[in-house]
């Protein structure tokens, strides 16, 4: 028998022992009593083993408390688990079974509160599943989801990146009252070994500008993040300016899908296809050559927007950046799909919550949750085509930083 198992058979006998010997069926006062007994018994053994695991896992650190309740034939116990601060602890005392409801019955209340659930609707669709519900638990794991994305947004960042694509959501926002407009920053961030994760997000009002990006870039490189391969964003006036200051041996590759679009608007029907499709066709081109194919097919539509391609002459080498990677990660960095991906997932809760969020936190909420979720699952993995090329991306990475690399402490 495992000590698990075995370690359940002892708990749940003794707490019948005592119940059947300290107290009936019918003296309610006198089980309330041992319930009471029972929930500072298990607390302390929870202590107890969160003490004995820190004496053997160096580096980890206690992590405070949170409060659980523990649905059981004894009663509702009241129970403070507590937690490490890499959060690899969980006490022996609570089952199995009771893991997988209270972690999927945590999951089922944040992906209510991620799709724009009010309180009353998610106590209807709990107590329509006859479910442990309350007010109170609500409010705790609100308060424990405020706790993380604090967490979140200031945990230290990796010192380099392959990637970072960046682009803002743009929302209507509830803020002392009044109904405003502002954007969420978000930064998505692919790191040496093709791990996709949010690097930071960062909500201001008013409308998107350089002077924004500037602070998240700034906060980026606060967190630890010194050296970065390529940015991807759309094409935002002064933002060039910014990541080239920042992050200046780093590549800046403009959104190919808002290339696109704009063609799209500039261009009669027949020429925007032709255009699209010669972009397409730089795919698998060296960046040499992708540079002077996009310098003709710039020189092929002079002539009839002019004012569209001297607009575009300027900024050719950003559209091609790409094109200097290994094909299987070209995918990934010529346009800002990923974050737009994100964005569209956090407009459906803004629609379903009324046409704006209630507040800065629970729109950050949102993007917190749904991001906990990509990690759990697309994102668990990686990018699974990295595998074969990290050899030739870190050598890049060492060419190109090798002059930093060699000052730095």
């Amino acid at each position: 028998m495992e000590d698990r198992e075995y370690f359940e058979q002892v708990k749940k006998r003794s707490l019948e022992m005592l119940l059947k010997e300290y107290a009936d069926d019918s003296d309610q006062k006198q089980r309330e009593t041992l319930a009471d007994l029972f929930e500072r018994l298990l607390n302390a053994i929870m202590l107890s083993e969160r003490k004995i695991y820190l004496e053997t896992e160096e580096g980890d650190k206690g992590n405070g408390k949170y409060e659980r309740d523990l649905y059981s034939t004894y009663g509702i116990l009241e129970l403070e688990v507590p937690r490490t601060r890499k959060g690899g602890f969980r006490p022996h005392l609570l089952k199995e079974k009771y893991k997988r409801l209270d972690e999927s019955y945590v999951k089922l209340l944040e992906s209510m509160i991620a799709s724009g659930f009010s309180e009353s609707e998610i106590m209807s669709v709990l107590k329509r599943l006859g479910l442990p519900y309350s007010e109170k638990e609500l409010e705790r794991i609100k308060e424990g989801l405020k706790e993380e994305l604090r967490w979140f947004k200031e945990r230290e960042l990796p010192s380099e990146a392959f990637a970072l694509i960046i682009d803002g959501y743009h929302s209507e926002i509830r803020e002392e009252g009044k109904v405003r407009y502002g954007v969420c920053y978000i930064v998505l961030g692919i790191d040496m070994e093709g791990k996709k994760d949010i690097y930071g997000l960062y909500t201001y009002l008013g409308k998107e500008s350089r002077v924004e990006w500037g602070k998240v870039f700034e906060d980026l490189v606060r967190r630890g993040l010194k050296r970065v391969m390529v940015v991807v964003s759309d094409d935002l006036s002064g933002l060039g300016e910014i990541i080239r200051m920042v992050y200046p041996l780093a590549d800046h590759q403009l959104c190919v899908k808002h290339l696109k679009r704009n063609a799209d608007r500039q261009m009669k029907r027949e020429d925007a296809k032709g255009f699209k499709e010669g972009l397409d066709e730089l795919k698998k081109l060296s960046y040499e050559e992708a540079l002077g194919k996009m310098g003709k097919l710039l020189e092929k539509y002079k002539e009839e927007y002019p004012s569209f391609v001297r607009y575009l002459e300027g900024k050719k080498e950003k559209y091609v950046a790409y094109t200097k990677y290994p094909e299987e990660l070209r995918g990934y960095i010529y346009t800002t799909n990923a974050v737009e991906s994100i964005n569209s997932k956090i407009e459906r809760v803004r629609i379903k919550s009324g046409g704006y969020f209630g507040s800065v936190e629970l729109l950050e909420l949102s993007v917190y949750l749904h991001r906990k979720n990509l990690r759990e699952t697309k994102w668990r993995n990686g990018i699974m085509r990295v595998k074969g090329c990290m050899y030739e991306l870190n050598q890049m990475f060492q060419l190109r930083y090798f002059v930093q690399t060699q000052n730095s402490p």
